[in-house]
C-alpha cells in the first residue's frame, strides 16, 4: 500500500511540474511580489466601510509600514447594500442580506497610466433578532467579514498580476 501511494506522488508531481503549476506565495518570487505590493499606495476611501478596507489593505499589502517612494496608487470606491430576505407570518423580517462591491484601479505614479482595474463584490448574511443591539452587531459583523473579503481578493488579483509581469 504505501509503495502505491509513493507511485501516486510522484506521478502527481511529476504531472503538476509538467503543466507550469507554480505556487503564488512560494518560492522566489514570493520577495519579488511582497516587494511591488510594498510599493502601493493605498488613496482613502470615503465612507465607514471604505475605512476599514482601506486599513485591511494596509495590513495585507504593506506590513512593514507605508511606502517612502510608492511605484503604485491603489483607488478603491465601495458601495453597500442590505436587503430583508427572511419573513416571518407577521412580515417581520428575520433575515438579512449585505452586499459589499468594490471598484478598484492600480495606477503607475511614474506613467499615469491604469495597470490594472477590476470589481470585487462580497455577499454575506445575517441573522435579524430582535434586540436592537444585537441587530446592529449581527450587522457589523457582516460588514466586517465583507470587508476582509474584498480586502483578501484586491491583494490576491494584485499578487496575481505582478506574478505575471514577473514571468
Amino acid at each position: 500500500m504505501s509503495s502505491f501511494r509513493i507511485i501516486l506522488t510522484l506521478a502527481v508531481m511529476a504531472t503538476l511540474a509538467g503543466c507550469g503549476f507554480r505556487p503564488l506565495y512560494g518560492g522566489s518570487e514570493n520577495a519579488a511580489i511582497n516587494n511591488q505590493l510594498g510599493a502601493i499606495q493605498i488613496a482613502a476611501i470615503g465612507n465607514r466601510v471604505g475605512q476599514k478596507i482601506h486599513n485591511l489593505l494596509l495590513d495585507r499589502l504593506n506590513p512593514r509600514g507605508r511606502p517612502q517612494s510608492p511605484l503604485y496608487t491603489l483607488s478603491l470606491t465601495a458601495q453597500i447594500s442590505k436587503a430583508e430576505i427572511g419573513l416571518k407570518f407577521t412580515e417581520v423580517a428575520t433575515r438579512a442580506k449585505l452586499s459589499l462591491s468594490a471598484n478598484y484601479f492600480l495606477t503607475d505614479n511614474q506613467s499615469g497610466a491604469i495597470l490594472t482595474e477590476g470589481t470585487v463584490r462580497s455577499v454575506n448574511s445575517y441573522n435579524i433578532p430582535d434586540s436592537e443591539f444585537a441587530r446592529v452587531a449581527a450587522e457589523n459583523d457582516a460588514t466586517d467579514r465583507a470587508a476582509r473579503e474584498i480586502s483578501d481578493e484586491v491583494r490576491t488579483r494584485l499578487s496575481l498580476l505582478f506574478s505575471k509581469q514577473g514571468q
